[in-house]
């Protein structure tokens, strides 16, 4: 008799809390600044916020640089960790508006924000932030390594009490308040939305009419995307309104006052596009419920070509600019890598993002399932159709010892289409927000790999891990592996104390199926193999 994993020590840990955050309809805010010019204060505590929130999309796996924020109860234990990008680190790009290759790209230490949210309960005693290191994860001592910061619980408290009090959000609210926003597309939710928030600088009152247009050209722009047009009931765009004082923005040894401070040409890099990134989150924050802005985007009334990512991005109103906010949206929304060769090269470990890798065999790839078999590995760029999976040499920033799916996709070059594994991952993400509602049939189909006997894989696999069925109905799940392999498909559901299997299917090879008529609940699929290796293809359908 086989018996399949009894649990997801990830979910162990993070279920109890977050049911408890939901009974409550409690969960927190934080938004966390890093000032260059006072390197001794660290990382500050700018804002806290208690509410109901919907989940926040999580990287498949933290990179190097990367926050891990850890909260635990009073003995210490962990309860859940979340992961965020460092707001102290940028990678800039500078792509040529002519080719859309890149041009100049590195790294930069810089006065950045980032908010992340995370469920909140009476368990929760402090929160740790930790700056996430491979090499500690690899030995697991990642969780006891020296916080960055330490929160406990009565200084969170404390500051969510007065965050809406606090005289320096005053000041700062007086420099940038918005006058209104307006919903441009509509799909349904915030809480279950990958919500896109666009707001402009250096709009002048008089300018106010020109910004409604550019606004909506953006959003037209975004959904005429292949990739964005498919998956546009997974997602909201709203325009964020705000006056500057000055029409244009600070370019050309040109400074103009404006309300969010951004300026072309920032740290000495043309084209690269800044603003004051705590000013933009307290001024969207104003019109904005906290899990209504997965994705801001900056967009300056200007039309030299320029932009940037990060955790907030970018943009202008040069014609080719939605390239680059698509771009950059690959990065702060899926979590995916620059593909091209360019820049500081470490090829030192497996790379946590989809889409580049250091194996070199079919097998071992992360995305050998999007392979075919008459398709040699490693593979010679030019030698077929661009959009064609294999193993190319040359990705993020390493012209060897890494390697990129296809020869070239929107992550190399602007212009390029998504091609199928970033397309993958997209999906992954899309789905962590919709529960798959946003394909249409509330289907999902995810490829994956399993590296031998006892290796398992998860789904949802993104946001919190598990999906929430508010009605019950219908569970269908139907998995399909290699030949020569024995792959296992469960359905977990949490039963109060502990995730329990609801059903099963544990035949001899590795077409498996499940149909379940289940109730209201929390549940994931999992996928384990008895005996071998491969790529599988997972389709599921969770009731909403």
């Amino acid at each position: 008799m086989k018996t399949p994993l009894a649990l997801r020590q990830r979910l162990l840990l993070a279920l109890p809390l977050a049911l408890a955050s939901a009974a409550q309809a409690e969960d927190l805010l934080l938004r966390l600044r890093h000032d260059p010019l006072n390197p001794a204060a660290g990382l500050q505590l700018s804002h806290v916020e208690k509410g109901s929130f919907g989940s926040q999309a999580q990287p498949g796996e933290p990179r190097d640089g990367d926050l891990v924020l850890i909260a635990r109860d009073a003995r210490g234990q962990e309860l859940l960790r979340r992961t965020i990008a460092n707001p102290s680190r940028q990678w800039a790009e500078v792509f040529n508006p002519a080719t859309g290759q890149i041009q100049q790209a590195r790294a930069l230490q810089r006065d950045g924000s980032v908010e992340l949210r995370l469920p909140w309960s009476t368990q929760v005693h402090s929160v740790d932030i930790v700056e996430h290191s491979s090499q500690l994860a690899a030995r697991g001592a990642l969780a006891g390594a020296t916080p960055l910061k330490r929160l406990a619980r009565t200084e969170l408290d404390q500051l969510a009490a007065r965050s809406a009090l606090d005289s320096s959000q005053r000041s700062l609210l007086s420099l940038a308040t918005p006058t209104g926003s307006t919903v441009l597309w509509n799909s349904g939710a915030s809480g279950q939305r990958m919500d896109i928030v666009l707001i402009g600088d250096g709009y002048a009152s008089a300018d106010q009419s020109k910004w409604v247009s550019d606004a909506q050209k953006i959003s037209t722009g975004i959904l005429a995307d292949p990739l964005f047009a498919s998956y546009k009931n997974s997602i909201n765009i709203r325009r964020v309104d705000i006056v500057s004082p000055q029409s244009g923005v600070s370019e050309g040894g040109v400074t103009r006052n404006t309300a969010l401070g951004t300026v072309i040409g920032c740290y000495g890099i043309d084209r690269l596009v800044c603003a004051d990134e705590s000013k933009v989150f307290t001024a969207v924050g104003a019109v904005t419920a906290a899990d209504a802005r997965d994705v801001i985007i900056v967009v300056a009334n200007s039309t030299t070509y320029g932009g940037a990512g990060g955790n907030i991005g970018t943009m202008t109103m040069h014609p080719q600019s939605i390239e680059i906010a698509l771009h950059e949206i690959g990065h702060t929304a899926f979590k995916l890598a620059d593909e091209y060769d360019y820049g500081t090269c470490d090829a030192s470990s497996e790379p946590s993002e989809a889409n580049a890798t250091r194996a070199s065999t079919r097998s071992a790839a992360k995305w050998s399932a999007f392979i075919n078999s008459s398709t040699p590995v490693p593979t010679q760029a030019g030698s077929y159709a661009n959009g064609t999976v294999g193993l190319f040499v040359g990705a993020k920033y390493c012209t060897s010892g890494l390697y990129r799916p296809t020869e070239n996709s929107r992550m190399r070059a602007l212009g390029q289409p998504w091609h199928a594994v970033n397309e993958a991952r997209a999906a992954q993400v899309f789905n962590s927000y919709t529960g798959g509602s946003g394909n249409g049939d509330g289907s999902v189909t995810v490829k994956g790999s399993l590296s031998g006997t006892g290796a398992t894989a998860t789904y949802p696999s993104g946001g919190n891990g598990y999906h929430q069925s508010t009605a019950g109905g219908a569970f269908t799940l139907k998995l399909s592996g290699p030949a020569g392999t024995d792959f296992d498909l469960y359905l977990y559901k949490w039963n109060g104390s502990a995730w329990a299997v609801a059903a099963k299917s544990e035949g001899s090879s590795s077409t498996e199926s499940i149909s379940y008529n289940g109730t209201a609940g929390y549940y994931y699929a999992q996928v384990k193999s008895y005996a071998g290796s491969g790529a599988f293809t997972l389709s599921y359908t969770f009731p909403k």
